[in-house]
């Protein structure tokens, strides 16, 4: 009998840490109104930035370097088959057309018009105003009811009856974990979006010849495919969000109830796998 109360006591222990853990990735700094997961997010958009001017100079003389190959073949073989007046300048006016095009979405993809960052920002307001979502979404407001849950599993143990309330706070801890697994993709979907913008400026520089403008196109191809991730995971957060809550308001203080904890275990289990893969399905549609 001391031995079960020795462990029921130490996995208290254990779980009431890690719920304090959990709770730190929800605080909000009331100097700065963001949580531990914005904080990230923003230093790491502020680091990214930092690539734009080096990736873009390195990018600029591939494009040049490019342009060059691609105009002395061109033309010389414009040369070698004694091509007319009329068709030089035909051919010459295509070349500066197709070179200024792909220069301006070079300067322009995060700089200037910034047609990166507006497919991504867009999108993301998009998903935002269709869920119902705050303009400026917090990663981390998911993770609230998650640790709401866990706040009332730990505040009603008991050991009058210690089986129910270990049952009840593993329950407890595995909706905490998926929900803090959901938030951590949703906030690597938004870093790997600063990636993308910053350091894909680089193939743009693929776009000075005919024969690479391919690779060009397809960066803008992948930003979109990316938007369209934020935008349909923005959507699914915004049903799950209202579901969960909803949940724990039908919860109340009775979490020793396993039949409304394991409705929201498989709720939660079914929202990580529609996080993990319906966002990458419609992408598909973009980038095959």
């Amino acid at each position: 009998m001391y031995k079960i109360q020795f462990i029921f006591i130490t996995l208290f222990l254990l779980l009431f840490l890690f719920g304090e853990a959990s709770a730190e990735l929800a605080y909000i700094d009331p100097a700065t109104n963001l949580s531990v997961l914005d904080q990230v997010t923003s230093m790491f958009a502020g680091k990214v930035k930092s690539w734009q001017n080096i990736i873009q100079s390195a990018a600029e003389r591939l494009f040049w370097t490019l342009v060059l190959i691609s105009m002395v073949w061109t033309f010389g073989m414009m040369l070698l088959r004694k091509a007319d007046i009329g068709d030089f300048f035909a051919e010459f006016t295509r070349f500066i057309i197709f070179t200024g095009f792909y220069f301006w979405l070079l300067t322009n993809a995060v700089s200037g018009h910034n047609i990166a960052g507006t497919i991504i920002a867009s999108m993301q307001q998009l998903g935002n105003s269709a869920a119902g979502l705050p303009g400026n979404t917090s990663y981390s407001s998911i993770m609230n009811t998650g640790v709401l849950i866990w706040n009332q599993a730990t505040s009603n143990l008991t050991l009058m009856q210690p089986i129910d309330s270990l049952i009840a706070i593993i329950i407890s801890l595995i909706i905490l974990i998926v929900i803090a697994v959901i938030a951590v993709n949703m906030l690597l979907l938004l870093i790997s979006s600063w990636v993308l913008l910053y350091a894909g400026i680089f193939f743009l520089g693929f776009g000075g010849a005919r024969w690479t403008s391919d690779i060009a196109i397809n960066y803008f191809k992948t930003v979109l495919g990316v938007g369209i991730q934020l935008f349909v995971m923005l959507l699914i957060v915004g049903i799950g969000s209202d579901l969960l809550s909803s949940f724990y308001a039908k919860m109340g203080k009775n979490v020793l109830n396993y039949e409304e904890l394991a409705v929201m275990l498989i709720f939660t289990i079914a929202f990580f796998v529609l996080i993990s893969r319906l966002p990458l399905l419609l992408a598909g549609i973009i980038t095959g």
